[in-house]
């Protein structure tokens, strides 16, 4: 890298940051936003859709991580390089950034931020919506290597019965205990045996920006319980990273998402592979 490029080297970054590093030659801003949020023609000048639910998922699942050749490939296509530094974000404030944050962490790429507080963010510190990069681009070199850290049930199951690891369970307290109904039809109520809850709103103001670090770090902490492993789930794989970006921020390095989450779980099990507690 040229010293006029970017290396990002803390994964939560704010509004006026990025506005000031806007010209840096290898910055990629990609707009994560899902669903009724996807697909708009303006946000951040000049941002890529990352299609989180389409290119980016596999047709299996809800939107299961690409294998990394079917990664790698969607990400050159981007225009993505090795000397790219990408920032993400999502129209929502903070829900599925996270997500593409930890896409790139899990294939081997670290020069990855997500946007705290997202679009809305942006509006607040006074930056304006301009068009977005809808390409082509000339395809960039990006090579993915998968560092394992999206976790099949089987996997989940065996740190949530070890005693030095602890899956740490994103979705709201009601739906954790089996209190209400889960929004998916067809799906059990409850949690995975062994599993702690720490809701993804907890880590955030209303605005959608992280709380303190202070604050961050010590409700992470209570949840890991001593633990160094954590392993992430939530409805379906997305705010669980949510909770997995704050406990990386906050100093934690052996961190994993179980790509299922309560979708794969939830769902019918006559074999019994995949018990469910509640309360």
């Amino acid at each position: 890298m040229t010293s006029d490029q970017l290396t990002l080297t803390f994964p939560i970054v704010g509004a006026q940051w990025l506005a000031a590093n806007l010209s840096a030659p290898n910055l990629i801003i990609l707009d994560a936003s899902m669903g009724a949020f996807a697909g708009a023609a303006t946000g951040i000048p000049g941002a890529r859709h990352l299609d989180i639910e389409g290119a980016f998922s596999t047709p299996e699942g809800v939107h299961n991580m690409l294998a990394a050749e079917d990664f790698e490939q969607q990400a050159r296509a981007l225009g993505i390089s090795q000397s790219s530094a990408l920032v993400i974000y999502d129209r929502q404030g903070m829900f599925s950034a996270a997500r593409g944050w930890f896409m790139f962490v899990a294939m081997g790429f670290d020069n990855v931020a997500v946007l705290d507080g997202g679009l809305p963010a942006w509006e607040r510190a006074g930056f304006d919506q301009l068009p977005m990069d809808l390409g082509p681009w000339t395809p960039g070199n990006f090579t993915a290597q998968d560092r394992g850290l999206f976790l099949d049930a089987l996997g989940t199951k065996a740190y949530a019965a070890s005693e030095h690891a602890q899956v740490i369970d994103a979705r709201s307290e009601a739906r954790f205990k089996g209190l209400e109904p889960e929004p998916r039809p067809g799906l059990r109520s409850g949690h995975i045996p062994g599993s702690v809850n720490l809701p993804y709103s907890q880590l955030l103001t209303e605005e959608g920006l992280f709380r303190s670090p202070e604050t961050v770090k010590g409700l992470i902490d209570l949840a890991a319980d001593g633990k160094e492993t954590l392993v992430f789930s939530c409805g379906s794989g997305i705010t669980a990273c949510i909770d997995l970006l704050a406990a990386y921020a906050s100093g934690y390095q052996e961190l994993a998402v179980y790509d299922g989450s309560w979708a794969e779980w939830g769902a019918e099990d006559p074999a019994g592979l995949r018990p469910v507690e509640k309360g």
